[in-house]
């Protein structure tokens, strides 16, 4: 299998999500769950993309089920708002999301 092919395979695909917060306002609630469901939108209000409330050390967890090998993230940033995404750290671990990381 060529590492392209393992890159278009989304394991995370509606796998169980978690993050730090859910931000919510008066059009809705923008879950963890909104980050691996398939739609690669990237406004908030038409697309369903994930939000949370501002935080010191904000992040994202999916819990893939099985023990795999990562070959790759793919990551779309909302449109507008992207500019708060400054620095972006990608962990692959065993083990379980903690409000630590």
């Amino acid at each position: 299998m060529s590492a392209k092919a393992r890159l278009d395979v989304n394991v995370a695909l509606n796998r169980p999500a978690y993050q730090v917060s859910i931000y919510n306002n008066s059009l809705g609630s923008y879950p963890a769950s909104y980050a691996n469901d398939g739609n690669h939108g990237t406004n908030r209000e038409n697309d369903g993309c994930t939000t949370t409330l501002v935080a010191t050390n904000p992040w994202w967890a999916v819990d893939l089920g099985v023990a795999l090998y990562v070959h790759g993230v793919k990551f779309t940033n909302r449109d507008i708002y992207g500019k708060f995404v400054k620095l972006l750290c990608v962990e692959v671990s065993e083990s379980e999301a903690s409000s630590s990381r």
